[in-house]
């Protein structure tokens, strides 16, 4: 008897847990996985910019899922923006990927309300998908702005995520949740195992 109610203890310690983990993407679209640009409005030199899957140029597919954003702006920077609603004095992770070569010239300004969170120049993430992640404040109306320019070929972009933070802890990845998961069942089968021995 002890043993299912510990088990029920564990599956309810799990419970509490997933809320927080899968904590919800306040960006529509995050990851392109509409195969279009949907829930983004265009800003600036549009040029060469699209929503592609597998491999394109020197990119071998998307970071996750099966769509991402490749941009080529040639002579100027352009790209994407999203606006979206918080609360205001919230804390808030704003979490994305690059993939970039270095090409020259290319550049990658990031933005959050017009105040830039990133700038880069010919950036080089060694053709490998790179995270970035910044902790923001809310306004209880954001906007964020991706603009690029890559005159030679692109630089590609994937999960754009805007979640609670929580204050100074960040939100765990799904990966993390599930790991939880599986220690707290393999814990409940070491116990059960000793009740019934």
């Amino acid at each position: 008897m002890k043993a299912k109610t510990l088990l029920v203890v564990v599956a309810m310690a799990v419970l509490v847990c997933a809320p927080a983990a899968f904590a919800q993407n306040l960006v529509t679209n995050g990851g392109f996985e509409t195969g279009d640009f949907t829930g983004w409005n265009e800003v600036g030199n549009f040029e060469f910019s699209q929503v592609v899957s597998g491999p394109f140029v020197s990119f071998t597919g998307a970071q996750e899922g099966s769509f991402y954003a490749t941009f080529g702006p040639v002579g100027s920077q352009g790209g994407i923006s999203q606006s979206f609603s918080d609360t205001a004095g919230g804390s808030y992770l704003f979490s994305f990927w690059l993939n970039a070569v270095g090409d020259d010239p290319s550049s990658v300004t990031v933005m959050w309300d017009g105040t830039t969170v990133l700038s880069q120049t010919d950036p080089n993430t060694g053709n490998v998908w790179t995270n970035f992640t910044f902790n923001e404040t809310g306004t209880g109306h954001d906007t964020i702005t991706f603009l690029f320019q890559d005159d030679p070929a692109y630089i590609a972009l994937d999960n754009v995520s805007v979640t609670p933070s929580g204050g100074t802890t960040s939100v765990p990845e799904p990966s993390s949740l599930l790991l939880m998961g599986s220690g707290a069942l393999a814990l409940a089968g070491v116990i059960r195992r000793k009740f019934r021995g």
